[in-house]
Order: structure tokens, then C-alpha cells, then sequence
């Protein structure tokens, strides 16, 4: 039988592979002899692991399911993975776990034990509280409590080869009950590059201004962050920070003082990307992306809206109680504008000036349309703990603690806020 395309025989083919291959073969000889040795690498087969990926679906609190990736090892050559600790016999194997975005996450695998043939292991989120959602982990049992979800949509696990560094296995499997979108920022503020992650899981540079001190002194474990009242952070500018449509501030805070909301004295900033240009009341004085204050014993939320560029605040009752840890969120979807304590929902009232009018009666917003629509503002960095203001005066400096801080270009749900309150998460 002949090759039609060349009208050559299947041998005279099979001749002519069997040359290319002695060519390179001879050139690897001679590669060696001029070196002097071959490379062992050469020489060296990839471990061979055998398995399969699958989903389990956990319960949550709620009412609501969350999935997290499995990995069955079912045989193959001696392996243990990068970061066990125990039972670590074999060749060196890491386990990456690439998101549906593209971000290639490298679980956690200390707590594994011997040889891992036959155990399903469980890769997810990990979730403790002192944990960021770029922090995965790999365990032999089921993890409890509340999870971090999982992106939705189709995951790779991939079994690397540490030795010759080739891909020892390829697996895919897809969530289906998990999160929409992960923050387009979060983590812990003030612990320098590394804490603080973009939704890609790159680290965001966190500018540093006076004093700050970070330990784990919060809910559960959490990592915290002192502010002293003269120090604050800045974020640069980031397109993907400014919103202009759905979004949420998730973030805990424990303040040294409270107090009453009409004393400005007591009006302290936590986040927000904009710049006051001086006091006043004139709306044209502040130019907002996003403002979150806490006013003594009370949350303010403050913008400039995209509809007429006026500036706008909505304002809650006494919610904040000082040396006692608060999880607020504020979060805007389809133009309406909710802001919990604790989980809780919390009745709002607004007005249109950079003062809060805190005897307003208006529960609507005072806007055009009647509804919560953002300016654009991408000038401006993210300042945590001290207002982005031109002049003296405006700075309103925070005083005490704050822990896992995340902003969405969505807004959350009940049920993620109730989780994320119940996990000492953001």
C-alpha cells in the first residue's frame, strides 16, 4: 500500500523517521561529548500519576450549596505534593488549581499525610479567617464551617513534576454552585505587598502613610490592622477600583470611639476613592467615586451622581458601637442602595450636600431618577483610614482596627453577606 498524497511506500516513510530520529540521537551524543556529560534530565522519565477530578457539593448556611474540587490519585508511581510534610516518599509532585479566569492557585498541602493513592482529596478556598480568597488548601477530609466560594465555571487541576518540570496530569471538572465574581480586590490592609490581592490573585501595592500595626488580634483569628488616628493607606489609581453600576464595600472594623454622629469631631473615614477641595456645603466641593464614614455611632455612604454630578449621602441610624467589631457592607444593585451592620439592613436617609443633614426625612434618594447611579471617577487613588482631601481640616482620620476588607464590581446577597458574617470573611 502506497501514500497517495506522496506516492511513497509506508516503509520508505517509516525509513525516513527512523533517520531523523538517529540524526538527533547522534546529536545528542555529540552535545554530551562536547560537554562532557549528557544531562540526567534527559535520561528521566516523568512519575506517572493516575487519577481523576469530581466535585463535592457542601451545604452551607443558609439554605445555599457550595462546591469544591476533589482529586482522586488511583495509581501510578511513588508521589507526595509540594508542602506535605508527612509521608513525603516518592517524587516531588505540586498541585496547581487554575480558576476559570486564568489564575493558577498553589493549595496549601501540609496537612496531607502518607502516601496519597486511593484518598480523595478536597481542594477549596481556604477558610479561616485569616485567610485572603487567593489562599487555597488541599486536605483528605471534607472541609466544615463556612466556605469561601469557589469561581463558577471550569477548573484545571494540574499535576506538575518538580523533578523534570512537566505536566504529570491534567484534569478539569466544573462548579456550578459557587460565586459569580470574586472581589476586584481584597484581603488585609497595611501588611505590605502580598496581603492585598487584585481578582487575578496579583499583589496590589498598598502605600503606607504613618504607623501601622497588623496582628491577629481580630474575630476568629483575623488579621487586624491599627490605625492610630495620623496613619492611613493609599491604593493607586485603578480603573478596576472605580464603579460606576452594581457594587459592594465589604469590611470589618473595630473603631476606639464612637459617639455621637453630630459632633464632626467624631467622623472618621474608612474608605473611598474621591477628593474634597474645601468645607462647605456646596455639593461641588467633593467629587466622589465612593465615600463609606463612620459618623460616631453612625455609617454614612456618599457619591457623586452620574445623572446631574451633584453630591449625595445616605445616612443610617446609631448602628456602631466603639471597641466592638462591626462587619459593614454597603452594597448598590440596580440603583438601589442597601448598607447592612452585622447582616443587618439597615433604614436610610439622604441628602444632596457634603454635610450630612442628619435630621433629613428623605428615605428615597433626591437624584433625578430617584435612584443610586455613580459617577466615573478614575483620578483619584483608594484611601483607607484618612479622607483624600486638598486642604487641612477634611482629613477625618480614622481611629482603630480594620480587617478583611474586599470591593466588588457587584453587589453581594443576603446570603453572601449572612456568610461572610458568620465565616469572619469579606
Amino acid at each position: 500500500m502506497r501514500d497517495p498524497k506522496t506516492n511513497q511506500g509506508i516503509s520508505e516513510v517509516a525509513a525516513e523517521i527512523l533517520i531523523i530520529i538517529l540524526v538527533l540521537v547522534i546529536a545528542a551524543i555529540a552535545y554530551a561529548a562536547f560537554t562532557g556529560a549528557l544531562n540526567p534530565l534527559f535520561l528521566k522519565k516523568s512519575v506517572y500519576v493516575a487519577g481523576s477530578a469530581g466535585i463535592a457539593t457542601l451545604p452551607q448556611p443558609g439554605g445555599i450549596s457550595d462546591d469544591v474540587l476533589t482529586f482522586l490519585p488511583k495509581a501510578g508511581d511513588p508521589f507526595y505534593l509540594t508542602g506535605q510534610t508527612s509521608g513525603a516518599t516518592g517524587t516531588q509532585v505540586t498541585l496547581q488549581a487554575i480558576s476559570p479566569t486564568g489564575q493558577v492557585l498553589y493549595p496549601d498541602a501540609s496537612s496531607l499525610n502518607g502516601t496519597l493513592y486511593g484518598k480523595t482529596l478536597f481542594i477549596y478556598p481556604n477558610n479561616t479567617p485569616s485567610s485572603t480568597q487567593c489562599t487555597y488548601a488541599i486536605s483528605q477530609t471534607p472541609p466544615t464551617g463556612t466556605l469561601r466560594p469557589m469561581a463558577l465555571g471550569t477548573w484545571t487541576i494540574q499535576m506538575i513534576d518538580q523533578n523534570v518540570h512537566v505536566i504529570a496530569g491534567s484534569y478539569t471538572e466544573t462548579v456550578k454552585n459557587g460565586a459569580t465574581a470574586l472581589p476586584v480586590a481584597g484581603g488585609f490592609l497595611g501588611t505590605g505587598t502580598g496581603q492585598f490581592y487584585d481578582v487575578n490573585c496579583n499583589p496590589i501595592t498598598e502605600n503606607v502613610n504613618g504607623n501601622l500595626i497588623t496582628t491577629p488580634t481580630g474575630p476568629g483569628g483575623m488579621l487586624a490592622t491599627l490605625f492610630s488616628g495620623g496613619s492611613y493607606i493609599t491604593i493607586p489609581d485603578s480603573t478596576g477600583l472605580a464603579f460606576t453600576g452594581n457594587m459592594a464595600i465589604s469590611m470589618w472594623f473595630d473603631p476606639t470611639t464612637a459617639g455621637s454622629a453630630g459632633d464632626s469631631g467624631n467622623w472618621q473615614q474608612l474608605i473611598g476613592k474621591g477628593l474634597t477641595t474645601s468645607a462647605g456645603s456646596s455639593a461641588a466641593n467633593e467629587n466622589d467615586n465612593y465615600q463609606l464614614f463612620q459618623l460616631g455611632n453612625q455609617l454614612l455612604f456618599e457619591w457623586n451622581d452620574a445623572t446631574d454630578g451633584q453630591h449625595y449621602q445616605a445616612i443610617t441610624p446609631p448602628t456602631v458601637n466603639a471597641n466592638q467589631w462591626n462587619y459593614v457592607t454597603a452594597t448598590v444593585n440596580n440603583g438601589q442602595l442597601t448598607i447592612y451592620n452585622n447582616g443587618v439592613a439597615l433604614p436610610l436617609v439622604y441628602d444632596n450636600s457634603n454635610l450630612p443633614n442628619l435630621g433629613s426625612t428623605q428615605t428615597t434618594p433626591p437624584t433625578p431618577n430617584g435612584l443610586v447611579n455613580i459617577a466615573n471617577n478614575n483620578n483619584f487613588p483608594v484611601n483607607i483610614g484618612q479622607q483624600n482631601a486638598a486642604s487641612p481640616g477634611n482629613d477625618f482620620n480614622y481611629n482603630g482596627y480594620i480587617g478583611s476588607t474586599a470591593l466588588y464590581n457587584r453587589a453581594l446577597t443576603p446570603q453572601e453577606i449572612a456568610a461572610n458574617y458568620a465565616g469572619y470573611t469579606a
